[in-house]
């Protein structure tokens, strides 16, 4: 007889999806074929309008309003506000979500996993209701917990560390009810690769020390400073810039190079970002909890530039209070931070060590496991 496994995630930013994306990924390769797993967008399942103004307002505020999407945050964290807020989120949700519920109970899935709240809270209810009785794994996506993660009915709660688990059980959430395994990225990101053929292959140069920087799917953040400032460190430096779809950055990075020092190569949107993160010796990105865990599972110590107010900044204190990431304050402090890392090694090393005493790169699998043993 056929089980199911419904993997949801929301289009609120590109971390949910993926981490969604990881979890099937391993469940294919690992779940016995009498399993069928799905995996789906639980905004395709809303009513359009609530889809598209889901996604427009979170992409307005953290990109045209970092400020006011940081204060937001921070403020319904409160458990006061909280306690208002989340009465009139929940029942938004509900009266935008009939589709959604609709395909549940037709599936009746024997395990729901949900990497997003507002699918976690939908189910929640429905499970409060008895009209759903799915087992719902919530899988949080940075590495501490605001209060909107909070689903009352929830089975099980996947974090990243112990600090995300005491941010839910100061929100009433017992400890055996929560595991921590780590973020979910793709399970290549666990595997050891060949990076002397991974270097010939992109055509990259042996012995260099080597940063790689990251500008997202859209190519944001001050990418064109960062390289400017990186590019004129040394002649024994090797730069890469990934920009994602950003043509325009790409263009103008490229027509930088004659005036920079060091070698550096220009990418647009790319597909084996691991490959990259394996032969690069520190990563300058967004502190995202994916691109987080990513860096964290290829050992590559992390630079962070501009984090939004809010998960960001406090993924951001997580790496930096494990020693897993340099701070910067300014763009002209990137000049000593790599100067100091190529004639200290030794620094990057004791990086190396703290960071595999955080780093969960098999999370993926893990989760997998999870729901098939439920």
């Amino acid at each position: 007889m056929t089980k199911k496994i419904v993997v949801l995630y929301a289009t609120a930013g590109i971390g949910h999806k993926k981490a969604a994306l990881a979890v099937k990924k391993a469940l294919d390769e690992i779940a016995p074929k009498t399993i069928e797993v799905s995996c789906l967008d639980s905004l395709d399942y809303t009513n359009s309008f609530f889809k598209w103004s889901y996604l427009k307002s979170y992409l307005l505020m953290v990109n045209k309003l970092p400020t006011f999407w940081g204060l937001s945050y921070y403020l319904t964290d409160n458990f006061f506000v909280n306690l208002i807020v989340s009465k009139m989120r929940r029942v938004s949700n509900w009266l935008n979500s009939k589709k959604l519920r609709q395909y549940l109970i037709k599936t009746q899935p024997e395990v729901i996993i949900s990497t997003h709240f507002f699918a976690s809270e939908v189910v929640s209810d429905m499970k409060r209701s008895g009209i759903l009785q799915s087992k719902l794994i919530t899988v949080v996506t940075d590495y501490r917990l605001h209060s909107w993660w909070v689903a009352s009915n929830a089975d099980i709660y996947v974090v990243a560390g112990k600090e995300a688990k005491a941010d839910l059980v100061k929100w009433g959430v017992s400890e055996d009810k929560i595991r921590i395994m780590g973020i979910p990225i793709e399970p290549i990101f666990s595997k050891t690769l060949d990076n002397a053929n991974i270097l010939k292959r992109l055509d990259l140069k042996a012995g260099l020390f080597t940063v790689l920087v990251i500008g997202g799917g859209f190519g944001v953040g001050p990418i064109e400073e960062i390289i400017k400032e990186a590019g004129m460190i040394s002649a024994d430096l090797q730069v890469i810039a990934i920009c994602g779809h950003n043509k325009q950055l790409v263009d103008r990075l490229n027509a930088l190079k004659p005036a920079l020092k060091a070698h550096l190569k220009v990418m647009g949107f790319v597909d084996n970002v691991y490959e990259y993160m394996g032969i690069s010796d520190i990563l300058i990105s967004k502190s995202g909890g994916i691109t987080v865990s990513e860096s964290l599972a290829k050992e590559i110590p992390l630079i962070i530039i501009a984090p939004i107010l809010g998960q960001e900044t406090r993924n951001a204190e997580f790496l930096l209070s494990n020693g897993a990431a340099f701070k910067m304050e300014k763009i002209r402090d990137l000049k000593s931070i790599i100067e100091n890392a190529i004639l200290d090694r030794t620094h990057i090393e004791k990086m190396k060590l703290a960071i595999r005493a955080v780093k969960k790169p098999r999370a993926c699998y893990d989760v997998a496991e999870l729901a098939l043993k439920l």
